[in-house]
């Protein structure tokens, strides 16, 4: 199972920005705050990952993992549905960004405290896509496309799947884990599966119009 120790040189300021519910022209913080908790961020992100490309059974909806499991949901079903096998990864970048966030908030320096929680969640992101990067390659090689990576709790996927599929990953190796409430700890990580298929071209994501939650403000 290969590991990714990732390497973050910079954090997209607009997707941070987005995720701290800016104005479309992100002037809503001063930019020095928004440099200092970059800076902040980048000095503080663990950036870890872990990955694997399993087969699958599109008309089972099992991925035969050690043990296989067997995905819930029409969402997930339908988006790997031309898929004969999946790559699932976990990403994290650690928890001492949180808590230099969590610490602003308790000293009363919100703005602080609110661009940090953003600036990991933008860096989460790219790691995620990092790793998604060379999930591509890999399959590039056999001949295949990948299709956009899909998270429990997308659509109708139950967010209570999340501790199997963490077992599938084996998320610990890199210390990822699941809460009681089905939420990944530390919380600036993700999971997520790709699909692996023949199509000529990947697809474009749909990602909110697969998501359930109609009034997100992230939504587009």
């Amino acid at each position: 199972m290969p590991f990714y120790n990732g390497t973050l040189f910079e954090i997209d300021r607009k997707e941070m920005l987005r995720y701290a519910g800016t104005n479309p022209k992100g002037t809503d913080f001063p930019k020095e705050a928004v440099d200092r908790a970059v800076e902040t961020a980048l000095a503080l992100a663990e950036p870890r990952g872990i990955w694997q490309i399993l087969p699958y059974s599109p008309s089972e909806g099992i991925v035969e993992g050690n043990p296989p499991l067997t995905l819930t949901g029409n969402s997930i079903r339908h988006h790997l549905a031309n898929s004969w096998s999946v790559a699932v990864l976990a990403v994290t970048v650690g928890d001492e960004i949180e808590k230099e966030s969590d610490a602003c908030f308790k000293a009363g320096d919100y703005v602080q405290g609110l661009l940090l929680d953003a600036a990991a969640t933008a860096a989460t992101e790219h790691l995620a896509d990092q790793v998604d990067g060379l999930i591509q390659k890999e399959a590039a090689r056999d001949g295949q496309r990948t299709v956009w990576r899909f998270s429990p709790g997308y659509g109708d996927w139950p967010v209570t799947q999340q501790n199997e599929f963490c077992r599938l990953i084996e998320a610990e190796k890199i210390g990822v884990q699941v809460t009681d409430h089905s939420m990944l700890f530390p919380r600036k990580s993700v999971s997520a599966i790709i699909g692996i298929s023949q199509c000529t071209q990947r697809p474009a994501p749909a990602k909110c119009r697969t998501c359930w939650m109609k009034d997100c403000r992230f939504r587009s």
